[in-house]
């Protein structure tokens, strides 16, 4: 029997620097042993330091912390090893405490006493929570966006899909044995030699895996999925587990397909009708030529209000075919362009209109003097600016232009500034001036075509424009061009 105190003693003195409570007692509830915690939990319970010997079932019914030794050492004391977790208020303060229950015997089996072991694990059971609360949202952000996680143990061959994916696959949780194989049945046939190939680039070069292809579910539903994923590599370097994320892009995708669908059948129908109306417009421009002006004022009159309404449709159309062939444009006739050699032909197309104006234009292309682009599409885009400017000039004021470049970590930019009259631009405004048809004024001639085609232009080179104006100040086009272009 000594060498078994001598033994729990032993154990109890491990325990003297933990923040665990420790304590043995025999079979009669007299505490034999115990540690620092112990007895510094015993005084602030009881206002007494404890003594061996003593029996503690008065102490385990008066105190709060002890209150739910009795029956767990009834139950060891009974040969049953107990484990009980225990919520405890005091002052406010929610405390969850594990109590741990063991009987010690002799050589024989006999039951000789119990230890007890508290630990408190609030901070752990907070932390369980805290994790509960943490994969609760992050389920319902899975299905809100409707994403799904995955993880591929590539010794194993198992994958561990979340809930989610389990739900953009078909499948059933518990009913299908995720595996690579079983993966590459489900992914559309046309698409398997893609994606199996691009897991392959994956795991050889250390790339990201991102790809969006079929799936076949439910006995023949197609959808649309975004894989993403990263592969892990051991020690020595060799690929050991995927992982990433799945999405159901199957809305957008065909979404994307109607919009293409539409567009072609737009250009189609812009087409045939440009085509249809050629013939009609060429006669029309031809009897305008062959007619003989001058033996009759009226007919005169209304054969040239014809022709000049003949004209203006003949216009239209080569600038609807314009902007037609501009969003089809190939990026490898791009070359870069330096704006002073732009500004030379701009110069000669407008020499009527500043002779005309006394217009001023200033330049000034230091900061940025070379752009990646087609030179014509710069041309006409600076043309039609500077003639705006022009056009929208203050009565009686010469128009000044400025053209200056700046260039920023990530882009390239584009000013072309005037002091006319301006205008209150409002944000719905901003964007009907670039549309088709659309209007900087609407007391000025024009098929407001102008800065449709300027801002279809500049997209084609993916730039983008923006414009600021102020009444009575002037107005100012920012053209943005990406460094990465």
């Amino acid at each position: 029997m000594k060498k078994k105190q001598v033994r729990i003693q032993d154990a109890i003195e491990i325990f003297e620097d933990s923040s665990d409570v420790v304590w043995t007692m025999d079979k009669e509830f007299q505490l034999t042993t115990f540690n620092q915690m112990f007895e510094n939990k015993f005084k602030e319970e009881f206002g007494r330091a404890p003594e061996k010997g003593e029996d503690l079932r008065e102490a385990y019914a008066k105190s709060w912390f002890f209150s739910v030794c009795l029956k767990g050492c009834e139950r060891a004391l009974n040969h049953y090893p107990t484990t009980a977790k225990h919520t405890l208020v005091k002052n406010g303060s929610f405390r969850v405490h594990e109590f741990v229950f063991q009987p010690f015997m002799d050589i024989s089996g006999k039951v000789m006493g119990c230890c007890v072991w508290q630990k408190d694990i609030t901070h752990e059971v907070d932390n369980i929570h805290r994790l509960e609360d943490i994969e609760s949202r992050y389920s319902e952000v899975q299905k809100i966006t409707n994403v799904g996680h995955w993880s591929w143990d590539m010794h194993k061959n198992e994958i561990t899909w979340s809930n989610q994916l389990f739900r953009i696959f078909g499948q059933v949780p518990g009913e299908f044995e995720a595996t690579f194989e079983a993966l590459m049945e489900i992914i559309h046939p046309e698409d398997r030699e893609v994606f199996n190939k691009d897991v392959e680039r994956c795991i050889q070069k250390n790339e990201l895996h991102d790809i969006v292809h079929r799936i076949v579910i439910n006995g023949g539903e197609v959808r649309y999925v975004h894989q993403k994923g990263t592969v892990y590599y051991d020690e020595n370097n060799k690929p050991y587990r995927m992982s990433g994320t799945t999405q159901d892009v199957t809305k957008d995708v065909l979404a994307n397909e109607q919009i293409v669908q539409q567009n072609n059948e737009l250009q189609n129908f812009v087409r045939i009708i440009s085509h249809n109306l050629r013939g009609p417009i060429s006669n029309l421009l031809m009897l305008a030529k062959i007619y003989e002006w001058g033996k009759d004022e009226m007919n005169d009159d209304i054969v040239k209000k014809i022709e000049h309404t003949t004209e203006a449709l003949d216009h239209t159309i080569k600038d609807l075919n314009l902007s037609l062939s501009m969003k089809n444009t190939d990026k490898e006739r791009f070359r870069k362009i330096r704006l002073a050699e732009v500004m030379k032909d701009v110069d000669g197309l407008l020499s009527e209109e500043m002779a005309k104006t006394n217009a001023t234009i200033k330049t000034d292309f230091s900061k940025a003097g070379s752009f990646l682009g087609l030179k014509s599409y710069f041309v006409n885009i600076l043309y039609n600016l500077i003639l705006n400017a022009i056009n929208y000039a203050k009565e009686d004021v010469k128009p000044i232009v400025e053209i200056s470049t700046q260039a920023t970590d990530d882009a390239l930019l584009i000013q072309i500034k005037d002091n006319g009259i301006g205008m209150e631009l409002t944000p719905e405004r901003e964007r009907k001036i670039f549309t088709m048809y659309g209007r900087l004024s609407g007391e000025t001639l024009g098929k407001g075509l102008g800065l449709y085609l300027v801002k279809t232009q500049v997209e084609a080179m993916d730039g983008k424009i923006e414009v600021e104006s102020e009444i009575e100040i002037g107005t100012t086009f920012t053209i943005t061009f990406p460094k990465s272009a």
